[in-house]
């Protein structure tokens, strides 16, 4: 039987303690042996929560983060937009300027990174974060501690211990609705990117709208796109929790690998962008992979060839779907159902 609709949210984060009254068990997000439930979850943001307003941080400043598709961002959003602060996702891909010019824009009170990703070592952006961004109090590493630029994420955390429940509840009782939680970095036709804020309420009824038109009640959705796109944020992880299901992270995205995973996790929701729907595609053993566990299969950004839409209603007789977007516009303009019709 599917999950019924969240009703009185008032936060994206209060997605997450509405499971935890009904399904605390159920899994939330995985990543490799990291397999989190969503009383696990919960227990995450409030720490961080809780960190956070230790901190100083209050409503409206920005919490920036630097990581790859993993539960320690998701934390990271939920935790910080549960309090009122606002979240920006940083690409780990950005060059250094481009990372010092979001730093400098946004000006974040809380730098949450990773201190290197595979042969990448991130001390001297870390470093042009700060000299732009007078704000930032805090730089805390989320991997292996780095004395020379940051503050551990266990230290952080203990910092927290001191905030009260009725403390945090206070905070959280203080915002939500159109309150802004999210800042996206959008690039125009010129110029440099400009950052588009959403709220509370919008991205909200994005997510239950989503969910009544692409009705997939078990939810498990591969994640891998870069937490600084409104795609991976608003258009996946949200709905996803909205829905009581699960996110299987993927750090890299390798078309065999997002394959093996989608398989061994019985994805329910095969959503991404068409590019990555050509790379999998074209895998010479595609065939080999068992996908009887999707329902539906949809995707954004761009319009896809027919010859793939075909196929892909090969695989999913019942329908396939897209929509079109804007980050500007929360989520969502335009929807088309679940449909054979290859013309929509």
């Amino acid at each position: 039987m599917p999950h019924p609709e969240p009703t009185g949210i008032h936060r994206v984060s209060d997605f997450v303690d509405w499971y935890v009254q009904r399904t605390p068990q159920a899994e939330a997000a995985v990543l490799g042996n990291i397999r989190l439930s969503y009383a696990d979850l919960a227990q995450r943001v409030d720490a961080l929560a809780r960190a956070l307003l230790a901190a100083g941080v209050g409503k409206g400043d920005r919490v920036a983060t630097l990581a790859t598709p993993h539960p320690d961002y998701l934390v990271a959003f939920l935790a910080t937009a549960s309090i009122g602060a606002i979240w920006v996702g940083l690409n780990p891909r950005y060059r250094a300027d481009e990372l010092a010019y979001v730093a400098g824009d946004c000006d974040p009170t809380v730098l949450l990174t990773r201190t290197r990703i595979d042969a990448r070592d991130y001390g001297a952006e870390i470093g042009a974060m700060r000299a732009v961004a007078p704000s930032l109090q805090h730089v805390v590493s989320l991997d292996t501690p780095r004395a020379d630029v940051v503050e551990t994420l266990a230290s952080f955390v203990a910092g927290g211990l001191g905030v009260s429940a009725a403390g945090l509840a206070a905070a959280r009782a203080g915002c939500g609705g159109r309150d802004p939680c999210l800042i996206v970095y959008t690039s125009g036709s010129t110029g440099r990117p400009k950052g588009a804020m959403l709220h509370h309420q919008g991205i909200v009824q994005v997510c239950l709208a989503q969910n009544r038109v692409w009705p997939v009640p078990r939810q498990r959705v591969v994640n891998c796109l870069p937490i600084n796109h409104v795609g991976c944020v608003v258009d996946l992880s949200c709905p996803t929790l909205a829905a009581g299901g699960c996110l299987l992270f993927m750090e890299r995205f390798d078309a065999a690998a997002s394959m093996e995973l989608s398989m061994r996790e019985r994805a329910s929701l095969w959503i991404s962008v068409p590019s990555v729907f050509q790379m999998q595609l074209a895998l010479p053993d595609f065939s080999r992979y068992d996908l009887s566990s999707v329902e539906l299969i949809v995707w954004e950004g761009a319009a896809m060839p027919e010859p793939i839409i075909r196929r892909l209603l090969e695989l999913v007789p019942a329908g396939v779907a897209t929509n079109y977007s804007l980050t500007e516009s929360v989520g969502a303009i335009t929807v088309v159902p679940p449909t054979t019709d290859v013309e929509l």
